[in-house]
């Protein structure tokens, strides 16, 4: 695991969490809110990988090959 220090909100985190608590976070990597507006506990197709991906690339991490995932405090993180 190669750490990035970049740090997602507190906000972010909180509601990571709270989705991660749904049942809609496969393993270790946690979801992310800002994309996930709308989105209810119907909806289980939701690929929380990219979504923490995509929150990692709007906090200005590069592309990389598969996706970023987030640790317990916040850290965006590339496997």
């Amino acid at each position: 695991m190669i750490h990035t220090k970049v740090f997602a909100t507190e906000d972010e985190i909180k509601d990571l969490r709270a989705l991660a608590c749904q049942g809609w976070m496969p393993g270790d990597v946690m979801m992310v809110t800002s994309v996930m507006q709308g989105i209810t506990k119907d909806q289980k197709t939701v690929d929380a990988r990219k979504i923490c991906h995509n929150l990692a690339l709007s906090h200005g991490l590069k592309e990389i090959e598969g996706y970023y995932g987030i640790t317990e405090e916040g850290e965006f993180v590339n496997f």
